[in-house]
């Protein structure tokens, strides 16, 4: 297949700008890029022709952080994302219980209390008034916190003498009962061990339904940070070719013993990959769980560091010798402190056994979020070749609460200009379901440093992205963050053939506009999977 008479930013330094590009529909591999005349030269008897009509033709965009059985699941569950109080969740869940059977489970989420008047933790009271037949189970917006009423407690068996988790909490009242709300993994698995599964037809059905939105907006990567049963999903998806998205799976560190006795065949597919590991080392803002150096403003809180520091330099020195791709979530200060003296500590183990690190077995270091760091260790960062996996919407969506938290210390919070002039690289990525994960709004969000829906001015524009920076964040950077930037990212020879076609020019249409630049086609491996460029 030849796209011709196309505007085409290659993001490969090389060669810039394209009118055409050839791809091979049999590999999915680029055969040429250049004029129109230089890439007609590769085309035999079968080539198709297509005409691109002077539109912008870029690589496909890679989102470097997504969870997306939990983005997909979200459109069948309760969604309390728009409530502005406990007591209207507290009626959707009494509208659910109507057509619900007794007994069983209701789950959902996307609370925020930080929206709610007086931003309180919410009890398990309203939800027993509202169900107090169903166990009721609703994870907030971050997903690191679990709201749950009394029935959902008694199936958990947590009770006033259930002893604190070492790295979460179950949030009592003055008598020491339990208040409804559970924070990070320690205790929110306490409830989600009993919760009935989702069916796996059902989440089959949902799966399909995702990847057609992410190919709608011209999403042809995707780095899954979920567990096996969305491994075994995609798996099932690829076997039946229905898997119209490419996949690189980043699983729980709980998988690295598993990894370390299986063995991992990270270049088993071009479609489905398993590249690395995620840690989470902290929680996050909006649960005032992010592992802080100084407490959240007005509070005795530092957050919670959800892996103890021994703990963490022990999985990342482990997966450091398996070459992996080592992920770490890390939103506070104190968090990014740690994480970035494991990986300091595993390279001193490389250099010590004489292998360079960043090897091209794959290794790579990735700090998720990076929402809040010390000036010292953001050059801790670059000199440890550490990528920032970096979600701009968060920092438009989190402006209100960064400023009550954090105080004056949200002037230097997602510094997303200041770490590519460090020389740090940057991939970009979405984290739905906690967002939204439309690249368009999100590169806004970037540029903009304000969401393009709600009429307000820029949030710390000095750390705006330029729109060229914040493409090769989702593009290339993205590529070279899952360790394929030999595979995609750019328009070269020999690379997949993976590309959006936007209606606009991106780089030249006002980027008060740049949202509303529409999607016209995307293309996977050369072949069109939405629309018609």
């Amino acid at each position: 297949i030849i796209y011709l008479n196309g505007n085409i930013y290659t993001m490969d330094a090389a060669q810039p700008r394209a009118q055409a590009i050839a791809i091979d529909n049999q590999s999915g591999r680029i055969l040429a890029v250049g004029t129109n005349d230089e890439v007609r030269r590769v085309g035999g008897q079968h080539t198709e022709l297509v005409d691109l009509q002077g539109r912008t033709m870029l690589p496909g965009f890679i989102d470097a952080h997504i969870h997306l059985l939990d983005t997909a699941q979200r459109a069948y569950h309760i969604d309390a994302g728009n409530c502005i109080s406990e007591d209207a969740v507290a009626a959707m869940v009494r509208e659910r219980a109507t057509h619900t059977p007794q007994g069983n489970w209701i789950v959902g989420g996307h609370w925020d209390k930080n929206l709610w008047p007086g931003g309180n933790f919410p009890t398990r009271a309203p939800l027993d008034g509202a169900a107090p037949n169903h166990p009721v189970a609703l994870w907030s917006k971050d997903g690191h916190m679990l709201w749950v009423n009394s029935l959902a407690l008694q199936r958990a068996n947590i009770t006033a003498s259930t002893p604190q988790p070492a790295t979460g909490a179950i949030l009592v009242d003055g008598a020491g009962e339990p208040t409804g709300v559970l924070q990070e993994e320690d205790a929110t698995a306490l409830v989600y061990k009993v919760i009935t599964p989702y069916d796996a037809g059902l989440n089959r059905m949902l799966m399909l339904q995702a990847i057609k939105e992410l190919q709608k907006s011209g999403i042809t990567t995707i780095h899954n940070i979920e567990g096996d049963t969305s491994l075994n999903l995609f798996k099932e998806l690829r076997d039946s070719g229905e898997l119209g998205v490419r996949v690189q799976m980043i699983l729980p560190r709980q998988t690295l013993p598993k990894l370390r006795t299986e063995g991992i065949n990270k270049d088993e597919n071009d479609l489905l990959r398993v590249g690395g590991i995620k840690i989470f080392a902290d929680g996050t803002l909006g649960s005032q769980t992010a592992a802080m150096l100084e407490s959240f403003e007005g509070t005795n809180n530092y957050g919670i560091l959800t892996v103890p520091e021994q703990e963490m330099k022990d999985i990342v020195s482990d997966a450091t010798e398996m070459g992996l791709i080592i992920a770490i979530h890390a939103i506070g200060d104190r968090a990014a402190q740690v994480a970035l003296n494991s990986i300091e500590r595993a390279q001193q183990m490389l250099a010590e056994q004489g292998t360079p690190s960043n090897a091209a077995s794959g290794l790579r270091y990735r700090l998720e979020h990076v929402q809040l760091i010390a000036p010292e260790d953001l050059q801790r960062m670059r000199h440890l070749g550490v990528i920032a996996s970096i979600q701009p919407f968060h920092a438009v969506a989190d402006r209100d609460v960064a400023e009550r938290y954090w105080g004056k210390r949200h002037r230097r919070a997602y510094a997303y200009r200041s770490m590519h002039a460090m020389g740090i690289p940057l991939a970009l990525g979405s984290d739905a379901p906690v967002e939204i994960f439309d690249p368009l709004r999100i590169l806004y969000a970037a540029t903009l440093r304000r969401d393009a829906t709600i009429q307000r001015p820029a949030w710390l524009p000095d750390q705006a992205l330029t729109i060229t920076d914040a493409l090769w964040g989702y593009t290339l950077g993205a590529a070279y963050a899952g360790a394929e930037e030999q595979r995609k990212g750019s328009f070269s020879v020999g690379k997949l053939g993976d590309a959006v076609v936007l209606r606009e020019d991106i780089l030249s249409v006002p980027q008060e506009k740049m949202s509303e630049n529409g999607v016209q086609a995307t293309i996977i491996g050369g072949n069109v999977v939405y629309g018609r460029p």
